[in-house]
């Protein structure tokens, strides 16, 4: 791997953090009535948030916090756009040689 590879892998890692970040802000912002805990009965915090973030940009999506409305779900499926067209470019990127 060349100096060039390893800036790609670098910037598509801290793209993929601030993407996660930004999300988690999105998520906290938009948050009554758009997404529940598994636990009716919890707060969610950014925490939470950035939880749920986490889990839809690497694609394991766990179920302790669901998205209920539109905008939230069309919100995770962008995330999840995102994440596989940094793959989809990070492949390319490499193979390209």
């Amino acid at each position: 791997m060349d100096n060039k590879d390893s800036r790609i892998v670098v910037y598509t890692f801290v793209f993929n953090i601030i993407t996660i970040i930004i999300f988690s802000i999105i998520y906290t912002n938009i948050s009554p009535n758009n997404f529940q805990p598994l636990n009716p009965n919890d707060k969610l915090t950014f925490v939470d948030y950035l939880y749920y973030s986490v889990t839809i940009q690497s694609g394991v999506g766990l179920p302790d916090v669901t998205a209920l409305s539109d905008l939230a779900k069309i919100l995770a499926i962008i995330q999840q756009l995102i994440l596989i067209s940094t793959a989809f470019i990070l492949v390319y990127m490499f193979f390209r040689k």
